[in-house]
């Protein structure tokens, strides 16, 4: 008991250790996820301002146009507007839907919001087209509306804890009010040269919209890292920025009679404006850039952080379960394991002294109905008494024991279990009892007898369609050597009527013995062809296509000529394969014999079996058809279906197409496939060149 007290003593504070180090693993692993399920959020905001930002874009155009048609009516800005609004609405029909699918309740109230101003833009344009409203309340109208979806923006801008995206998304949204106060620049500057003058506050107005900008532009350069400066810079050095400029000032330097088309001012700002929206793409992929790594790097660190509470916790697994065992078991089990694991303790007679809720669920028994019990209580009768004499043996030595074990549950049905079996020690090392610990494995041992049951039922289809075809060679064996037979007893009738005679010639008598010899080779030939076939292939073999068909053919050529069936055969590949040569050759005289049949049936004038071998880039193909007219199309796609078959009057097993399918697609890992040519049927066998 005191060497118990000790080393509980020295565990204690270990397991202490460990159980802090997995609280800080979760805790750090419980972060991560969070960072994950936030950046995840954010990049589909992102993916949602880039839809906002696409729309402000074309409604600031359509602001400008609609300024300019509502201060001159001029036919140019109809046009204009008019294919402006279509690229509007296309752009809110993309943002209408990404919004359906979208769910954020920080941006939900602002998205509503914004989306309900937009729904109004179809009464201010009939409006603008009956010149109800004047430029100026269109460009509010617009502006509004515009700020409206630029605050949803600037909402996602904050939804980052990371420096860096925070800092591109702040950049950004100032970027993007500064291309909105461009935008109505545009339109406040077109309104001014239509009507060559200031109207009420039109010049502070403008005035202000020039300073914003300014200011925003300047805001996003503080924040915009150096590449974006770059390409910003880059991207406005051009001529229309400069005319912008240079306009700008000319209307900000006079009251009136400016001298400057509206039609060219629109068209240079816009061009401005253009190279800003690329500006802003530009930018957009370099957030959604630094989002995806800021993901990837989460990522990363939560599967680290997984990889280390994983070790953590088993390492504290390894703790509790050295602990246990210093601690009455009885206790530990049920304060642990009772309703996790499929556990039971017997006494060293076997009897059963304690079990778990698991062990109750899975057996179907009660604790009260188990204890005291010998443990054969649930034992099946399947299971060998070899197994459990092997586990007596083993755990009375003092050693653990582990194994598949199938066990009865009280209604008489069956699980398996995995079991783990130790003795338990006293203080003074004597076993006092036994532990077991199982896994239930029923799903997978049910899964593994039904593969088996499987296999065995291929199995045996495989050996009655070999014994279905080998009836059907023994026919033609015994037709092959139907001739010979008779020619070789004409032969000995001859000689031994010689002999009768006594006219003995030993040239005659030679050249009779050497075809009696030459015939006797031939059925000798024919006998290991079909020993050959019928042989079981254990491994697979080196051969091509070619071999696999003449062999064939030579066994089924007598059957053939019989019939008056031709061969035409087309080799164009001799590309070797790793086959099982003689379950190939099975499904090779399979489909022969298919054909034969079907031009017997058929009462073809000229029946011909067309053989053709060939590559392609990827594939070895064998092609079998012939001119009897084909499969019914209703039934084309049920011939390789186990028992089917057209055949049932003559005896046909149904089996011959299922396992040439089983053989080719299941044991040589190709395709075998069935079509109708323009004369009859089409079986292909392909086999890919990097397979065999």
């Amino acid at each position: 008991m005191n060497s118990l007290k000790q080393k509980t003593k020295l565990l204690l504070p270990i397991s202490i250790l460990i159980v802090l180090f997995l609280m800080l693993t979760t805790s750090l692993l419980t972060q991560q996820y969070t960072k994950i399920h936030t950046t995840q959020n954010l990049q589909s905001a992102i993916t949602l301002s880039i839809k906002i930002s696409n729309l402000i874009h074309e409604t600031q155009k359509e602001r400008g146009y609609s300024s300019g048609f509502a201060t001159q009516q001029n036919a140019t800005f109809q046009i204009d507007l008019k294919k402006q609004r279509h690229r509007t609405d296309e752009t809110i029909k993309e943002l209408q839907k990404y919004s359906q699918q979208f769910h954020n309740k920080i941006l939900h109230e602002k998205l509503n919001s914004a989306m309900k101003s937009l729904k109004k833009i179809i009464n201010i344009r009939d409006k603008i087209d009956h010149s109800l409203l004047n430029n100026m309340d269109a460009i509010e109208y617009y502006s509004s509306m515009n700020n409206q979806f630029l605050d949803v923006i600037v909402t996602i801008s904050t939804m980052s804890d990371n420096k860096k995206i925070m800092q591109y998304l702040i950049s950004y949204s100032n970027f993007l009010y500064a291309k909105e106060n461009a935008g109505i620049e545009r339109a406040v500057g077109t309104a001014i040269l239509s009507q060559n003058y200031f109207i009420e506050n039109q010049r502070l107005y403008f005035t202000n919209l020039v300073e914003a900008q300014k200011l925003y532009f300047k805001a996003f350069e503080q924040y915009a890292c150096h590449d974006i400066k770059r390409y910003y810079i880059q991207m406005l050095n051009v001529k229309a920025v400069e005319e912008v400029t240079k306009i700008r000032n000319l209307i900000l330097s006079k009251e009136k009679n400016f001298h400057v088309q509206p039609q060219y001012w629109f068209e240079q700002i816009t061009q401005k404006i253009d190279r800003l929206k690329m500006i802003n793409d530009y930018m957009e992929k370099g957030i959604n850039r630094n989002i995806a790594m800021n993901l990837n790097q989460n990522y990363a660190l939560f599967i680290v952080y997984m990889l280390f509470n994983l070790i953590v916790f088993s390492i504290f697994v390894v703790m509790v379960v050295f602990i246990t065992k210093l601690i009455k078991s009885e206790k530990r089990f049920r304060d642990i394991t009772d309703k996790h694991i499929i556990s039971s303790i017997t006494d060293t007679k076997g009897k059963i002294i304690d079990v778990s809720d698991a062990f109750c669920e899975i057996s179907q028994y009660s604790r009260e109905e188990l204890l005291g019990k010998p443990h054969s209580t649930v034992r099946h009768p399947d299971m060998p008494k070899s197994v459990f004499k092997d586990l007596w043996s083993t755990i009375q030595a003092g050693n653990a024991w582990s194994g598949k074990v199938k066990n009865r549950t009280k209604n008489g049905d069956y699980y398996w279990v995995y079991a783990n079996v130790e003795p338990l020690f006293d203080k003074k090392g004597n076993i006092e009892a036994y532990a077991a610990i199982r896994i239930d494995i029923t799903d997978k041992m049910r899964l593994q007898e039904e593969l088996e049951a499987n296999i065995k039922k291929d199995q045996l289809m495989l050996k009655q369609s070999k014994l279905a075809q080998m009836g059907e060679l023994l026919s033609m064996i015994a037709h092959q050597w139907r001739q010979p037979l008779n020619a070789t007893n004409a032969i000995v009738g001859d000689l031994l009527i010689k002999i009768e005679r006594s006219n003995y010639a030993p040239n005659y008598f030679a050249q009779k013995l050497e075809n009696i010899l030459e015939l006797s080779e031939h059925l000798s030939n024919t006998i290991n062809d079909f020993r050959n076939f019928y042989k079981e292939d254990k491994r697979k073999e080196q051969t091509n296509f070619q071999v696999i068909v003449e062999n064939s053919l030579s066994i089924i050529q007598d059957s053939l000529d019989a019939k008056n069936i031709q061969i035409q055969t087309l080799y164009q590949s001799n590309q070797q394969m790793y086959v099982y040569k003689n379950e190939l050759t099975q499904v090779v005289l399979n489909l022969l014999k298919n054909a034969e049949d079907a031009l017997v049936e058929g009462q073809v004038d000229t029946p011909v079996i067309f053989i053709s071998i060939y590559d392609t880039s990827e594939d070895i193909v064998l092609e079998f058809s012939d001119n009897a007219g084909g499969i019914p199309n209703d039934i084309l796609d049920k011939i390789f279906d186990p028992y089917f078959s057209t055949k049932e009057k003559k005896d046909g097993t149904g089996l011959g197409l299922y396992m040439s399918k089983i053989i080719i697609e299941e044991h040589c890992q190709g395709l075998l496939e069935a079509t109708n040519s323009e004369k009859g049927a089409l079986f292909r066998i392909k086999f890919n060149k990097v397979s065999v």
